[in-house]
């Protein structure tokens, strides 16, 4: 086989003997042959520079009358001016033929192989432009076609997107001339030529747009010559889609210019108008892409508008955002028309009930605006016109399971322009672009294989106050599409998601525009004032209208978080921004309730168009949807741990009067499921408060208003159950296994607070509790007010009373802990060395208890309950006041417990027959504990006459008990009590009981009557003289001196045994023989001696110490005393 160079030597010979049958066997091998080496370099360079010699036969060949031979030589001259290697060793003189030598051809023949070598030429860019004439006018005489091959249009074609590669800046001033007979193709019937059309305009789109004047006026020609008529009569054709892609062209290419011709373009506005109403989705897709033209023709750049006024050229580079102010404003009339023409059937697509792809084909659209707007799209009157309707338009129609995408998208792209306030904090405002792209990406039909996407990035800036009404609209929107009946659960749940993720994202701008040191007083209020606006309709709307949608009751809850903790303290709370109390439901007369624990917690009454705190007004409406919701299982979870943060949060950022409003507000709403409200707040405060790592300050606030908040909550639930009408069916409801749980749980929730605030009480004051005090004393006037209904309720259904256990079992398990509580308080200050100053203390922290526990024990006698839980109930109260009386031992204690438990101890002991078996054990334990801590009281309690006063109506009820263990343990108290006394005056009602059992025996009414000497030793006894022992000078000896004093006032001067259970000794003989020596001995002549008086009757204490404290003991027993005497 020859060698390379050998074959092209011999192509060289046949080419140079000049006939038709060697030069085209010559071409044919020349083409072979470049072929072959086009991926080898060595033969690549060989035939580069073979090829010099035989390149001026082919340019010459290119013109031959032989179209064969012309064909064959532009064939093999297409690749030479094609491969880079051969290009490069072309002479330029050669190159300068060759590109005059094709412009000729292309004009002066039919040879479509010359358009085809200059669409795939490899010359530089410079050496083109000095041939860019001649290229143009051969191009431009192919595009025309005369001959009406498609192939040469097809060439043209492909040679203009060379040309706008190799010379774009020449090419764009000359698109008037090579350009209309590419976009005059649009409209051929041909559906080759008008793809080949729109393909060469989709490539060099970003040359020709935005149009030349020069352009955009030989389209104003063309269209008025055939252009626009040429549309009809394709509309008529059907030719819908196609003539709307070429209408979109038209527009685009027309740009700025159609401002000026607008009666044209009301022209050419009549074929849109005419497919947007079209029932094909198709033709409406069309459309939509094509109206995208018109945005392009019309909405302009800041930066092209500045250009297109020379404001750049007259006041130099300005700043992008002075730019568009100042341009925007010159123009606000003509812009806002533009911007209205091209919503308008976007707004009304969204509105329709068009397909899901023609939809989001139109949000497509819609999405181009808002970037084509830049940074206009800011602008209030922008945002009004562009950005609302649509919004609007989806978020009213809502989200379907074919549109849930488009729901979320405009949710997200409204998000970002809200959340671009928070965002601009730390950015420069005229940088501030958020590229929607990542998360509201626009994209085509979400059908598998297209992914069609488009990103527009609109760059939102940073909002002021004065768009805030807009936000809270949208939100409302939102709000609104998840209250209709209509809305499937889960799209409901969609919209208030939405909703509140916006809402959240307007606090948080408000917040930053808040801190602003511009912003003013009457901006700061007004911003307010619509805030709480909103929050007040959303109530009204959510809650009075009874929709029972409980996803809106929690979303509500939610919002209302939001505003206390987006917006600060400083702000809400502050006493300079007040304002009207102007809810509707609040609009009426308070209940009593209210207006007591108002006057009580220190807050005025507050009426409707009072003047109040932010903060105040939120907790109102928050409360009251919390009570007043529907809620399920799952959700009513997560609302009362939403009511437990809510206080936490507020006692802990505010002052305590708004924990003080939440208690008073409780109050006004009186219903069972409110227990599950109080639950979560007195877990709100009892977390707050063991939050608190200092102690100390809780002295402070058990002292304030703060103090007496925690005691009403804590009687909430009992002035719950003692308020509510019979009609309300409550006894019905507490009777449920379902509402027991939930009692139980109020119970250890109540336990909980109770204990822990009771034991910070007494941190706070190591001396008194008046907390458990003044809580009892609350309880205490509870239980009268509900046990005072009870006894005047004579209309009460018996079948109502019976569910009263549930409602007693909650009342016994409270009066058990209180009683553990107080038993508590009482040991620990008997337990301390300063006995005497915590005496008081004790005993009116039990005497409080004690009174609560009379008013318990009344309840089960008014409400005739035998239910098992109501004996059980009982049977444990009883257990825990046996433990408590048998801790009695301090004679104050003792005689307070027989002062207030005696009444209802006397009613309990005249029915016992009818108590179960349970209940009259410890009624007996109760009963003979009673009576041991009487006997072992320290000091001792003198049984006379006067106490048996006291004590008669009791014993006449137990002396002759038809229960024997009762009557056997009271007859052994009174031998050993009052049967030890050798005189008593015996009341006339117990006469008569006396006197059957001394009858029998069983009694001892007193001792027999004693020598002379004994009774005079008894009377001596009986009222001894008291002396005291003063040391003197003298060591060895001490003053003792008579002091007056019988023996009940020494009994109660006398300090309490070191153990208290200690019964009083009896006297020995030897001690009986000293005392009779006394009687006759006398003391000694100086008034010294060695002090021969006993232990047993004088008092040995040093010096003078009759101390106050006595003189209280003295002065309290006294008035205990005239008490018991008042009872009975």
């Amino acid at each position: 086989m020859a060698s390379f160079s050998d074959q092209l030597q011999e192509i060289k010979s046949l080419i140079s003997l000049n006939t038709k049958s060697h030069k085209s066997f010559a071409y044919s091998s020349l083409l072979q042959l470049q072929e072959q080496c086009s991926s080898d370099p060595c033969s690549i360079q060989t035939l580069a520079q073979e090829s010099q010699s035989v390149l001026s036969q082919i340019i010459v060949d290119i013109s031959d009358d032989d179209e064969e031979i012309a064909a064959q030589a532009l064939k093999c001259l297409g690749f030479m001016i094609y491969h880079p290697i051969l290009v490069a060793a072309i002479p330029v003189e050669d190159a300068n033929l060759i590109v005059q030598s094709l412009a000729e051809l292309i004009v002066t023949t039919k040879m479509k192989l010359g358009v085809w070598c200059i669409s795939i030429q490899q010359f530089s860019a410079s050496f083109l432009a000095t041939h860019f004439h001649c290229l143009l006018m051969a191009i431009i005489h192919a595009l025309d076609n005369p001959i009406g091959s498609l192939s040469t249009t097809y060439e043209a074609i492909q040679a203009v997107m060379k040309l706008v590669t190799e010379l774009r800046e020449k090419m764009i001033n000359t698109s008037n001339i090579w350009l209309p007979p590419i976009y005059r193709r649009l409209l051929s019937v041909d559906k080759r030529e008008r793809d080949m059309s729109e393909r060469c305009l989709l490539k060099i789109k970003s040359a020709v747009l935005p149009p030349l004047l020069t352009l955009s006026k030989a389209l104003v020609v063309d269209m008025k010559r055939k252009l626009l008529l040429g549309m009809k009569e394709a509309l008529n054709l059907g030719m819908k889609v196609q003539t709307m892609q070429a209408w979109g062209w038209f527009i685009r290419l027309l740009g700025s210019y159609a401002i000026q011709k607008r009666h044209l373009v009301n022209e050419m506005l009549k074929i849109p108008e005419l497919t947007f109403s079209d029932h094909d989705p198709q033709v409406q897709i069309a459309s939509l892409a094509a109206w995208e033209g018109l945005i392009d023709a019309l909405i302009q750049s800041p930066l092209q508008a500045c250009e297109t006024d020379h404001t750049a050229q007259e006041n130099g580079v300005q700043e992008l955002g002075t730019s568009k102010r100042n341009n925007f404003e010159i123009k606000t009339s003509g812009f806002l028309k533009s911007v209205k023409l091209i919503m308008t059937p976007l707004t009304g697509i969204m509105l329709s009930k068009c397909d899901i792809s023609v939809r989001s084909s139109c949000l497509n659209t819609w999405c181009y605006l808002l970037h084509k707007l830049d940074i206009s799209v800011n602008d209030p009157l922008v945002v009004e016109t562009v950005l609302a309707p649509i919004l609007e338009a989806v978020f009213q129609t809502g989200p379907d399971s074919k549109s849930t995408w488009l729901w979320n998208l405009c949710v997200d792209l409204f998000d970002d322009f809200v959340s671009a306030k928070c965002r601009a904090v730390d950015c420069d405002l005229n940088y501030q672009v958020s590229d929607i792209s990542a998360r509201t990406s626009i994209h085509g039909l979400p059908m598998p294989g297209k992914c069609s996407w488009k990103h527009y990035p609109i760059k939102w800036l940073s909002w002021d106050l004065s768009q805030l009404d807009f936000h809270i609209k949208m939100v409302c929107t939102l709000i609104n599409q998840g209250s209709k009946f209509a809305v499937l659960p889960e799209n409901r749940i969609l919209a208030c998601e939405a909703a509140l993720r916006i809402f959240r994202s307007v606090l948080k701008g408000v917040q930053i525009e808040m801190k602003s040191p511009s912003i003013d007083y009457n901006q700061i209020l007004l911003c307010l004032n619509t805030i709480l606006r909103f929050m007040k309709k959303t109530s009204e709307d959510v809650g009075l209208t009874d929709t029972g949608i409980m996803e809106l009751h929690y979303t509500y809850l939610q919002a209302v978080e939001a505003v206390i903790k987006e917006l600060e303290p400083s702000i809400l709370g502050s006493p300079l921004y007040k304002v009207a109390y102007d809810i509707k439901y609040i609009d009426r007369v308070p209940s009593v309730y209210y207006i007591n624990r108002a006057e009580v917690l220190g807050i005025r009454s507050i009426g409707h168009m009072d003047m109040v705190s932010p903060v105040f007004y939120l907790t109102t409406l928050y409360v009251y949807t919390a009570v007043h919701g529907t809620f399920d299982a799952p959700k009513m979870e997560l609302v009362l741990l939403g009511v437990q943060k809510y206080c936490e949060f507020l006692m802990s950022s505010y002052p305590p009067e708004n924990l003080n409003a939440i208690i008073v507000l409780l109050y006004e709403h009186m219903g069972f499921s409110c227990l599950n409200i109080w639950v979560a707040i007195a877990r709100g405060l009892e977390n707050y408060l063991k939050d608190v790592k200092d102690r100390s300050p809780l002295k402070t606030e058990l002292n304030s208003t703060g103090y007496f908040a925690v005691c009403h909550l804590l009687s909430y639930p009992f002035v719950l159950c003692s308020c509510l009408p019979k009609e309300s069916n409550f006894t019905k409801i507490i009777g449920s296994s379902q509402r027991k749980l939930e009692l139980e749980h109020v119970t250890e929730v109540w336990k909980s607070l109770y204990g822990y605030v009771n034991s910070a009480s007494q941190f706070a004051s190591s001396t008194t509790n008046i907390f458990s005090e003044d809580l009892c004393s609350m309880l205490a006037r509870c239980f009268d007010e509900n046990n005072s209904k009870l006894d005047c309720d004579t209309e009460l259904d018996p079948s109502n009373k019976k569910q009263y256990p549930g409602l007693l079992s909650l009342c016994g398990d409270i009066m058990i802990y209180i009683l553990e509580q107080s038993l508590t308080l009482k040991v620990n200050s008997e337990g301390t060395k300063n006995t005497d100053d915590h005496c008081s203390t004790s005993s009116s922290g039990i005497k409080s208890s004690l009174e609560l526990i009379v008013r318990f024990m009344r309840m089960p006698i008014i409400m005739e309950t035998d239910t098992a839980i109501s004996l059980a109930v009982t049977s444990r109260v009883f257990t825990a006041l046996v433990k408590f009386v048998c801790r009695l031992h301090l004679k104050q204690n003792i005689l307070s417990y027989i002062e207030i438990i005696s009444s209802s101890l006397l009613q309990w002991l005249s029915h016992v027959e009818k108590r179960d078996e349970s209940t009259i054990h410890q009624l007996e334990l109760l009963w003979k504990e009673t009576l041991d801590c009487l006997r072992m009281s320290q000091p001792p309690i003198i049984f006379d006459s006067s106490f048996l006063k006291l004590q008669a109506p009791l014993l006449e009820k137990t002396l002759d008990h038809p229960n024997p263990s009762i009557s056997d343990s009271t007859i052994a108290f009174w031998n050993s009590t009052y049967g030890e006394q050798m005189q008593l005056d015996y009341p006339q009602s117990l006469c008569h009981v006396l006197d059957k059992l001394s009858r029998s025996g069983r009694i001892n009414l007193c001792k027999r009557t004693c020598s002379f000497l004994q009774k005079c030793n008894s009377r001596e006894v009986a009222a001894p003289q008291r002396y005291e022992v003063s040391a003197t000078k003298n060591r060895s000896s001490k003053r003792v001196e008579l002091v007056e004093a019988t023996v009940n006032d020494s009994g109660d001067k006398e300090k309490p045994s070191p153990s208290l259970k200690r019964r009083r000794q009896e006297l020995t003989e030897h001690q009986k023989e000293v005392r009779r020596a006394q009687q006759g001995r006398e003391r000694d002549s100086n008034g010294h001696g060695p002090g021969v008086r006993t232990y047993t009757s004088v008092d040995f204490s040093q010096g003078n110490e009759e101390s106050q404290e006595s003189k209280e003991f003295q002065n309290t027993e006294s008035i205990l005393l005239e008490k018991l005497r008042r009872n009975y």
